[in-house]
């Protein structure tokens, strides 16, 4: 991904949110590969963390969801899912699985995100459809966070 996608980021983050599909939001790849809906995943993820650290929001229940109406703004449901934590989750098919892990460091570090890295799931199964994909973030042990994403 390249670094004018976090020009568009920024820009979407600068104000407050706009009107539910009211952004355009293209999504180029290097070397004019064919777009799949893993990196339409990917790009979105990627759009999560920036955000939530261009609004400066700190880690509890409420702020994971201030972003959804900027989302939206680009077409874009997020679902977000806080469990408390359990171990028993670690079989949960959401989370076995997932596309990818949130390393901890991305939200919980004061700078800005260059590219994100994901901790790739080896169990993946093959996926088609955008809101088949996961990611999943371990708070601390309090809570299991599951992400993803739908088309509005």
């Amino acid at each position: 991904m390249e670094n004018d996608i976090y020009t568009t980021f920024n820009t979407i983050f600068s104000e407050g949110p706009k009107p539910p599909k009211s952004i355009f939001l293209e999504i180029i790849l290097e070397d004019n590969k064919k777009t799949e809906v893993l990196d339409i995943f990917e790009c979105l993820l990627n759009m999560y963390v920036y955000g939530f650290k261009k609004l400066n929001l700190s880690f509890n229940e409420d702020s994971m969801f201030v972003l959804k109406p900027y989302f939206l703004s680009i077409g874009i449901k997020i679902n977000i899912e806080l469990v408390q934590f359990d171990t028993a989750l670690f079989n949960d098919p959401r989370y076995k699985y997932r596309y990818c892990s949130i390393e901890n460091k991305l939200f919980l570090s004061n700078e800005e995100p260059e590219t994100p890295f994901f901790v790739l799931n080896a169990n993946q199964l093959p996926k088609s459809e955008l809101n088949h994909f996961y990611a999943t973030y371990q708070y601390e042990y309090e809570y299991l966070i599951f992400l993803s994403f739908e088309y509005i």
